[in-house]
C-alpha cells in the first residue's frame, strides 16, 4: 500500500513539475527562434555563397555553382597559410599576454591600499576604448615616428625613432589588443580572487604553507573556471579583431599583419569575390569551434591534473 502511494506521489510530482516547466518552454521559443534567425540562416547562406563563383567586379558572369572550387584556392593559396599564422600568433600570444598581466592586475588590485579606486578605473579604462578610436590613438599620438611618444623619448635618448606599424606590424597588433583585453581578464579574475574561502587561506597558513604554496594549491585551482570564462571568450573576441588592423596597418606590408577576419574583409571587399569570401568565413568558424575545444579541454587537463 505504501509503495502505491509512494509511486503514485512520484508520478504526480513528475506530472507537476512537467506542468511547471512547459509555460517556461514555451516563454523560451520567441528567443530561440529569433537566435536562429539571426544566426543560423546567415550562416546557412554563407555556407550556400561559398560553392558559388560569384565576384561582383564580373557581373556579367553571374553566380556559377562550383562546389568546392573556392576552398580548393584558399588551401592551395600560399597567402592563406600566412594569415593563418598571422591569425594564430596573434591570437595566442594576445591570450598569454592578457592572462599573465590580468592575474597580476588582479592580485594587486585584490589588496587594499590608497587610491586603489582610482587605480582601478585607470586600469579598466582601455577595455571601453572603441577599437578604431584605439587605433588611431596609439597610430597617432603614441607610434607615429615624427610626433608620437615613443619619437619623442627616442629623441630624449639620441635614438632614432622607430616606425613600429612599418617594421614590426604584427607586434604592434598585439600590443595593441593586449592593451584593450587586460581589463576584461583583470576583471574577471579578480572576481574569482574575492571568492576564495577564507578558511581555506587560514588553513594554510595554520599548516605553515608559504604566500606562493597557498597561491599554487589554494588559489589557482579555485580560479579555474574563472580563468575558463575569460579565455574562452577572449578567444572569441581575440580572433575577430578587425578595427585595430584597419585603422593601423591595413593588414600589411602585405599581408604580414593580415589575420583571418582581415583577409575575409580584404577577399570581399576589395576584390569583391563573394564565393572565395564566404568560403574563408565558413573556415573562420570550423577552426574557431575547433580551437576553442582543444583548450577548454587543455584548461581542464592542465588544471585538474596538474595543480589539484
Amino acid at each position: 500500500m505504501k509503495s502505491i502511494e509512494l509511486n503514485s506521489a512520484s508520478k504526480f510530482q513528475t506530472s507537476s513539475r512537467k506542468a511547471s516547466a512547459s509555460p517556461i518552454k514555451r516563454l523560451l521559443w520567441p528567443s530561440i527562434i529569433l537566435v536562429a534567425l539571426v544566426t543560423q540562416i546567415p550562416f546557412i547562406m554563407t555556407i550556400y555563397y561559398s560553392f558559388l563563383d560569384w565576384n561582383l567586379m564580373r557581373p556579367d558572369k553571374g553566380a556559377k555553382f562550383v562546389w568546392f572550387a573556392n576552398f580548393k584556392a584558399i588551401f592551395t593559396g600560399a597567402e592563406f597559410y600566412t594569415v593563418l599564422g598571422n591569425t594564430f600568433v596573434l591570437t595566442a600570444c594576445t591570450l598569454m599576454l592578457c592572462l599573465v598581466c590580468g592575474l597580476g592586475l588582479a592580485l594587486l588590485m585584490n589588496r587594499d591600499f590608497l587610491g586603489k579606486g582610482l587605480l582601478r578605473t585607470i586600469f579598466v579604462a582601455p577595455f571601453f576604448v572603441m577599437p578604431a578610436v584605439a587605433g588611431i590613438v596609439w597610430k597617432t599620438a603614441i607610434l607615429n615616428p615624427n610626433f608620437g611618444i615613443t619619437a619623442y623619448f627616442a629623441g630624449l635618448m639620441g635614438q632614432d625613432a622607430v616606425d613600429w606599424l612599418g617594421s614590426y606590424p604584427l607586434q604592434t597588433i598585439i600590443a595593441l589588443v593586449s592593451w584593450q583585453w587586460i581589463p576584461f581578464f583583470m576583471l574577471i579574475i579578480l572576481a574569482g580572487l574575492q571568492s576564495v574561502p577564507k578558511d581555506a587561506m587560514e588553513a594554510g597558513m595554520i599548516d605553515g604553507a608559504s604566500i606562493f604554496q597557498r597561491f599554487i594549491y589554494v588559489v589557482l585551482p579555485h580560479l579555474l573556471r574563472y580563468i575558463e570564462v575569460a579565455m574562452l571568450l577572449g578567444l572569441l573576441f581575440i580572433m575577430q579583431t578587425f578595427g585595430e588592423i584597419y585603422v593601423t596597418t591595413s593588414g600589411g606590408p602585405g599581408y604580414s599583419s593580415t589575420n583571418l577576419p582581415f583577409y575575409v574583409y580584404r577577399v570581399g571587399f576589395k576584390g569583391w569575390d563573394i564565393g572565395g569570401a564566404s568560403a574563408i568565413g565558413v573556415v573562420i568558424v570550423i577552426i574557431t569551434l575547433l580551437l576553442l575545444k582543444y583548450l577548454f579541454k587543455f584548461l581542464r587537463r592542465t588544471f585538474r591534473g596538474e595543480l589539484s
